[in-house]
């Protein structure tokens, strides 16, 4: 999938841009990549805690819903449901899973939260018991404590960056880039900011197995600017395949940071 424009001069596109391709070209904000992945993935671990933290008469907020995947997981399970997200396209698809699965305690919103955009959480002051967010962003932290009753809680995935030893042999516009600043300080920096630290933190890295050097293809090329086609890097990505791939597959490390924060 490519997002580059071509005019006389290649203008890249904005991340915004890139998630309302998805939603158009994919139906949703989801990986296009077959894999295996090993038990106990962050994923699921999520999941399970998200879980465990809801009730019935609590007020939840989930910072970038996309197209809504959480909603059928976690909103029947509580009193109020506010999602929001800043893809017009990914929310418009939420929109529509909500009124197909009839759930009238779920309020979607299209906004930006960045404070440095001038954006903040859609809910009131003191109004919300937990927020929740699955892979999105992490400005909400900026404005989290207006938004969390006393003893409120959060509760976020993020994806952590992993550098492969394949990655030199990589064709070079698929090479994967060095991450400037770890996830986990990032998020601490942002909390302390806030006068808040973490309640709970854990890395969650466990394998993730693609089969095919077209599924590599597909990992490599997802969300970059304007990536070579499949036919042009076939033979590079084959020879990688070949080298470096076991029984399961060509491995790569499935590493998220789940964690959690309480305003006290």
């Amino acid at each position: 999938m490519s997002f580059g424009i071509c005019n006389l001069v290649t203008k890249m596109p904005t991340y915004q841009e890139k998630m309302d391709e998805l939603a158009r070209v994919q139906g949703g904000y989801f990986y296009p990549w077959k894999s295996t992945i090993a038990a106990g993935d962050g994923e699921s671990a999520y999941t399970q805690m998200v879980r465990a933290a809801l009730d019935t008469d609590l007020v939840v907020v989930e910072a970038g819903c996309g197209h809504g995947p959480d909603i059928p997981l976690f909103a029947a399970r509580v009193h109020r449901y506010i999602a929001y997200d800043y893809s017009p396209g990914l929310l418009e698809l939420a929109k529509e899973q909500v009124r197909a699965l009839s759930l009238h305690n779920v309020e979607l919103h299209l906004v930006d939260s960045d404070p440095e955009r001038g954006g903040r959480i859609p809910a009131a002051d003191a109004s919300a018991d937990l927020i929740v967010s699955r892979r999105g962003p992490t400005n909400f932290i900026r404005d989290a404590r207006r938004v969390l009753k006393k003893g409120g809680r959060m509760i976020q995935l993020n994806p952590m960056h992993w550098m492969p030893d394949w990655n030199r042999d990589l064709p070079p516009r698929l090479r994967v880039a060095a991450e400037p600043v770890e996830i986990e300080p990032r998020i601490e920096a942002l909390l302390e900011g806030q006068g808040l630290v973490f309640e709970t933190a854990r890395v969650i890295d466990v394998g993730e197995y693609l089969p095919s050097a077209q599924e590599l293809w597909k990992y490599l090329s997802f969300l970059k600017d304007d990536p070579p086609a499949w036919n042009a890097v076939r033979g590079a990505l084959e020879e990688v395949f070949a080298h470096y791939a076991g029984r399961q597959g060509l491995e790569l490390r499935n590493r998220r940071f789940l964690w959690s924060a309480r305003n006290d």
